[in-house]
């Protein structure tokens, strides 16, 4: 009899204590989604800091900045970030959500410069980095063109390149993105890509 009572209690016990560690988990897990939350907006302040700092050191110059871990790209222009631009029927503010590398590759990171432009690359329009091996800031590729340039057309917001990490360590934009900045962004201008 005192076997069975036993036995019970600790039954009881090893289902309290498997609850109370789930519960413990379940609250350290939220509590760090909104420290990560919390942190998220500091983060994107220094980064706009970074950025502002890089285009002041380049005043004379248009310069492009490239987070990998917010996936954003900046493009300055007099020292400013773009904002509120109309071209060619959208308007651009930056930053803008890139696509970096997939996993089985690496996008570079670095002080760097637009070294070419490229109009009849496999993608819409290619703007080549001053860093070994063929790596560039791009659109999708040419065979999708027309029909993202109507998707784009209907839906100034529409997605296609930026919804997941899909290149060989290059830079990838929306196709209405790559046609602003390949008309607009000079040869040599500055690209700092930091991590």
């Amino acid at each position: 009899m005192i076997y069975i009572h036993m036995k019970r209690f600790i039954k009881r016990n090893i289902i309290l204590i498997t609850l109370c560690a789930m519960i413990s988990t379940i609250l350290l897990a939220s509590g760090m989604a909104r420290l990560s939350t919390e942190a998220e907006p500091v983060r994107l302040f220094q980064l706009k800091k970074v950025v502002e700092e890089f285009a002041k050191k380049h005043w004379d110059q248009d310069v492009i900045v490239v987070s990998k871990q917010d996936h954003l790209l900046y493009y300055c222009k007099n020292g400013r970030i773009v904002q509120n631009e109309q071209w060619d029927g959208f308007t651009f503010s930056f930053p803008v959500k890139v696509s970096l590398a997939s996993p089985f590759y690496k996008t570079p990171e670095g002080l760097m410069t637009i070294d070419k432009k490229n109009a009849r690359s496999r993608y819409t329009l290619f703007l080549g980095l001053s860093y070994p091996g063929a790596y560039g800031i791009h659109g999708a590729s040419t065979r999708l063109a027309s029909y993202l340039d109507k998707m784009e057309t209907v839906d100034p917001n529409f997605t296609f390149v930026t919804k997941k990490d899909d290149t060989r360590g290059c830079v990838g934009v929306e196709n209405r993105v790559i046609k602003y900045l390949f008309a607009n962004v000079p040869i040599n201008t500055p690209v700092l890509i930091v991590p």
